[in-house]
């Protein structure tokens, strides 16, 4: 691409950031946009134990796959019948809900050169490299009917994890820690 038209492409992404706000359709949308505008002043709390051991349960297998997950509920299952631990899908809604973050996902091209947003947002391919966005397998067997992405990432926006810190009291608490070091400096210069 030669010079001229790769700076004017760039242009384009800093207009976009500029003009860029949070009614733009782009970001956050519905409720998530609105417990960002109002973000909830109590703390989260869990009664169901169901619910309770999956989060302790999906928490502690962070690091772990989808299918390790589902296979300790079914283990769970098993040992205790009639137990309602949520699929790993539901609990990741309920954990979604109850911390009020949760995850944007934008299309990217597979071979990780272009995120399909701003500028990018409606091309079907990635003028760099030509790669299309969609599986194209799919895309054929449906007759362009259904656009799966080759590719996703997933964006967790900084607002609604800080309302999620603010929520609980030790994380609020840990969070003025440099106002009160700074306030405790100053005191003991004067």
């Amino acid at each position: 691409m030669a010079r001229i038209p790769k700076l004017q492409q760039d242009m384009l992404f800093i207009r976009a950031l500029r003009e860029a706000h949070l009614d733009d359709g782009v970001g956050l949308k519905g409720e998530a946009l609105e417990r960002l505008r109002n973000p909830p002043s109590y703390q989260a709390t869990v009664d169901d134990p169901g619910i309770d051991f999956a989060l302790s349960m999906f928490l502690a297998l962070e690091h772990s796959s989808e299918a390790a997950y589902e296979d300790i509920r079914t283990a769970a299952h098993r040992c205790f019948p009639g137990s309602d631990i949520p699929s790993f899908y539901r609990i990741k809604k309920i954990l979604a809900d109850l911390s009020g973050v949760d995850s944007l996902v934008d299309h990217m091209c597979i071979n990780t050169c272009v995120a399909f947003v701003g500028p990018y947002a409606d091309h079907e391919a990635y003028p760099e490299c030509g790669t299309p966005r969609y599986d194209q397998i799919k895309l054929r067997k449906s007759r362009g009917k259904v656009k799966v992405p080759q590719a996703v990432f997933h964006t967790i926006p900084i607002g609604p994890q800080m309302q999620a810190l603010w929520r609980d009291p030790d994380s609020a608490r840990q969070m003025q820690y440099r106002k009160r070091r700074t306030q405790q400096i100053a005191e003991e210069l004067v």
